[in-house]
């Protein structure tokens, strides 16, 4: 579990060695139903939804190129929100 260059990391660090190794992709979910298809994502040679099918996988088997290219794909629309976002008012003290 981590951020998803950490975790590719790991799993080239792992893959010389064999040493089996999972990879957490929720950061990846939105929805959580698999209707939006924002988590689709190759394993192996199957799609699969984070929300639905994981979020769980052999990270020796995750597409990370393709993976990347999903995650990035609303940045900019992220930052624009973060953006236009007022902060949240802390409750007061009793």
């Amino acid at each position: 579990m981590g951020p998803v260059p950490m975790m590719r990391a790991v799993v080239e660090v792992t893959r010389p060695y064999g040493v089996p190794t999972f990879a957490s992709l929720n950061a990846i979910m939105l929805d959580g139903t698999g209707m939006c298809g924002a988590c689709r994502v190759t394993i192996g040679k199957d799609t699969k939804f984070a929300c639905v099918d994981g979020p769980f996988f052999d990270a020796h088997q995750v597409d990370w190129e393709e993976l990347w290219d999903r995650k990035a794909a609303y940045s900019d629309e992220e930052i624009m929100a973060v953006g236009r976002t007022e902060p949240v008012a802390r409750p007061r003290k009793l």
